[in-house]
């Protein structure tokens, strides 16, 4: 217990301080690699990679989270009982903020929200525009811009009245008998367990003449993996 009151001031230097600010600089240059160039080489799937970049933040707040929690320790780690009532007093006095940004990674981390979508919940309704580290931005049908804090989010029913963003748009086209018409094609895709009946898919005669007709097809898959099924699918039947 006696040394819980003691101040140990050889565990600090100017080289713990360099040490942060390496390790700072270096997590914030492989981030912003990673952003700009290891994701583009890495996947190669564009859906994909737009679900990864669209956590990326909320991963990287996380990450810088962690990072604040390891630079605090190290800094009231030389006196632990002032470390300890500072870091109380900086809780309390920050707790609001401190309870929006968990919120706010729980809800970014989920994937429930996203930019784009339009969602309506107790007074708040409009289309969401920024998702930031305490609170979101969307904007309402008289065109004003509200911030919300996350945690005015919980326990509240959610409604979402934009699912575009839930699912991976796929666009392929499709070369057919002339006598195969759009209703054909579309009783055909509504049958495909891979496509979710929330959207109707976009069909679009480019190009016809007395034998072939072209289409251009777009479905909203249940995930992107079944891009190429749903494609593979549709081209059997028609050749049965």
């Amino acid at each position: 217990m006696k040394e819980f009151f003691n101040i140990d001031l050889a565990q600090i230097s100017l080289f713990s301080f360099l040490g942060l600010l390496f390790w700072g600089g270096l997590l914030y240059g492989f981030l912003w690699v990673f952003k700009n160039y290891l994701v583009l080489l890495i996947i190669q799937s564009p859906v994909r990679r737009k679900n990864i970049l669209d956590k990326l933040p909320a991963v990287s707040t996380l990450i810088w989270v962690l990072f604040a929690l390891y630079a605090l320790y190290l800094l009231v780690k030389p006196f632990p009982f002032l470390g300890v009532v500072l870091t109380l007093v900086f809780v309390y006095l920050s707790r609001g903020y401190l309870i929006n940004l968990f919120h706010g990674l729980f809800f970014r981390l989920k994937g429930d929200m996203n930019i784009g979508q339009e969602i309506a919940f107790d007074d708040y309704q409009g289309t969401i525009l920024k998702l930031n580290n305490f609170d979101f931005e969307i904007q309402n049908k008289e065109g004003e811009i509200v911030q919300v804090p996350y945690s005015t989010m919980v326990n509240e029913e959610i409604i979402k009245k934009d699912f575009s963003t839930d699912f991976s748009a796929y666009k392929f086209s499709i070369k057919t008998e002339s006598e195969i018409s759009e209703k054909e094609l579309r009783i055909k895709l509504l049958q495909s367990p891979w496509i979710t009946p929330v959207f109707p898919a976009s069909i679009k005669k480019v190009n016809s003449d007395d034998e072939k007709s072209m289409y251009d097809i777009i479905v909203y898959a249940i995930d992107e993996k079944y891009h190429s099924i749903i494609e593979r699918d549709l081209k059997m039947e028609l050749l049965a």
